[in-house]
């Protein structure tokens, strides 16, 4: 047993006792103490199991490191994304390990390796950037937009990339029938396989700067930050076109009649998705919901004099509950939730090699201004649907 598969044992024990003690109407003090007790040991046990799980390698999406994969690391490792975003810009050939990057990836002049990206995707804007009010020779250290990532991350779903042409991702969808068990020789009949599989074609993600040439000389870094603002706004325009791809490819559990209570968000949102095969257990959950259900599902208690929220309760059985802003706003007081189950291979992101930056002095040059675009292809599929599920909530009478 793993490191982190004895601590998830653990934290199902834990769970399991919190969640006898929580139905407990008049606990004794012992029973507090050890409920407050169990409460801290899961708080202590869930970035230890987040750690275990970081450090093992995944069997299904990660190789065995070898001494390519090593050397591809440290190549990495010395790679400098400013000096790659420079070169692409001023559309020269690059040296040392950003050189030896695009020539791995058999990328031409104008392009970034994807793997120099800590979040690739795009915001698009066609506006002047305008030059703040102020600026002065002791202008500090910019600081910079703030954007909505890590949903992909979150739900657990890879980000692969593809060289070059179509991607295709076959899954097996039927299971062999076993039969038996036999003690004499009765025929077991054959199971026919039978295969799904998603062709996914490039979708161009693109977003652009158009800034003063005047106004750059007065503003030292204001490219710079600009060109770190396109890539972070690709990256959460990856996150929300997954989000997008979750809500048109999962068929909806919709809302009850009643607006949801404390025990209808533990049965919705944790009981009802636990099935044996997607997901054994609490724990095996991921909920990812709007700001509208937050506030509605930390408001719902146990009981009139109870502390613990629906909330709490959340995110004391599954693996966490977090807030995007990529899902769809809440209308008519109904808002979707979507919970992961397992971490599987139900879904992918499917990016092409290469992020190409495009610097343009020329189109817009009479009237002293530039250009700076930066364009991703990428496509987006659920491969497998019981993977997720889209519960919409009812969070208002």
């Amino acid at each position: 047993m793993t490191a982190a598969q004895r601590i998830q044992v653990r934290l199902s024990e834990c769970r399991q006792k919190l969640n006898e003690l929580l139905g407990v109407e008049s606990r004794s003090a012992a029973q507090d103490a050890e409920l407050e007790s169990l409460t801290a040991e899961v708080a202590k046990l869930e970035p230890e199991f987040r750690a275990a799980l970081a450090a093992e390698p995944d069997p299904e999406v990660t190789p065995a490191p070898d001494a390519e994969s090593r050397d591809y690391a440290d190549l990495l490792s010395r790679a400098n994304l400013g000096t790659a975003v420079s070169a692409a810009i001023e559309c020269r050939a690059v040296d040392g390990a950003e050189g030896e990057l695009q020539q791995h990836h058999n990328l031409p002049v104008g392009m970034i390796p994807l793997d120099l990206l800590a979040d690739p995707a795009p915001v698009e804007t066609r506006a002047v950037t305008p030059l703040p009010a102020s600026v002065q020779a002791s202008q500090q250290e910019i600081v910079p937009a703030v954007f909505a990532t890590g949903d992909a991350a979150y739900l657990q779903v890879p980000q692969r990339t593809v060289p070059a042409g179509d991607a295709v991702y076959p899954t097996l969808t039927t299971r062999p029938t076993v039969g038996g068990p036999h003690v004499d020789s009765t025929d077991v009949p054959e199971t026919t396989g039978a295969f799904s599989s998603d062709l996914l074609q490039p979708g161009r993600l693109q977003a652009s700067y158009i800034y003063r040439r005047s106004d750059a000389a007065r503003f030292p870094m204001m490219a710079e930050s600009l060109r770190s603002a396109l890539g972070m706004g690709l990256s959460e325009k990856v996150d929300a076109q997954l989000i997008a791809q979750i809500v048109a490819d999962v068929a909806r559990i919709d809302a009850v009649a009643a607006q949801e209570t404390f025990g209808a968000y533990r049965q919705r949102l944790v009981y009802d998705r636990i099935d044996g095969r997607y997901a054994r257990r609490e724990g095996d959950l991921r909920v990812l919901i709007g700001s509208s259900s937050l506030a509605h599902v930390s408001a719902q208690y146990r009981g009139n004099n109870a502390d613990d929220s629906a909330l709490d309760s959340l995110r004391r059985l599954s693996s966490g509950v977090e807030v995007s802003a990529h899902v769809p706003a809440a209308a008519n007081n109904l808002q979707d939730a979507i919970v992961r189950r397992g971490m599987r291979q139900d879904a992918v992101v499917a990016m092409w090699q290469g992020v190409e930056i495009i610097d343009d002095p020329y189109s817009k040059s009479g009237e002293g201004e530039r250009e700076i675009t930066a364009v991703l292809l990428a496509a987006f599929k659920v491969t497998r649907g019981d993977g997720f599920a889209r519960v919409q909530l009812r969070i208002g009478a």
